[in-house]
């Protein structure tokens, strides 16, 4: 059986999808506000979204969507092949941990530990993106 959302009548789609990536963090849930609510006395009826503003804490917030901003498609890549190295390197370190070659096959070869745990949002590839060509001289 396929999960189901119902949405109230007389609120519209909302404007933003859970597990959206956005610069104040991942949606993990949508609540509605009716109306004629005491929340919605204080904070206004319609949509609020539970959003997740770490992957290390367990930290969430709720927004209005007023007060989300997007991530555009690239900054959206990089913050998942960011996730991707992250696992891969807790993989690595596991396996060391057990002593044992458990042989890993993943899409991406042999994986590596990262050189650097600095977040990578200004345009720099991922170990897992493919590298940029250069003219070499001969």
């Amino acid at each position: 059986m396929q999960p189901t959302i119902t949405l109230p009548r007389g609120y519209g789609i909302p404007k933003l999808n859970v597990y959206q990536r956005t610069k104040q963090g991942k949606i993990i849930g949508i609540e509605v506000l009716p109306h004629d609510s005491l929340l919605a006395e204080n904070c206004g009826s319609g949509y609020r979204y539970l959003v997740m503003t770490s992957r290390y804490t367990k930290e969430v917030k709720y927004l209005e969507s007023d007060q989300i901003t997007p991530l555009s498609p690239s900054e959206v890549e990089a913050e998942i092949l960011e996730e991707v190295d992250y696992y891969l390197t807790q993989l690595v370190l596991l396996q060391l941990e057990l002593k044992a070659d458990l042989k890993i096959q993943t899409p991406f070869g042999q994986v590596n530990p990262p050189i650097s745990t600095t977040k990578r949002t200004s345009g720099s590839g991922s170990r897992l993106s493919k590298p940029k060509e250069q003219e070499v001289a001969a």
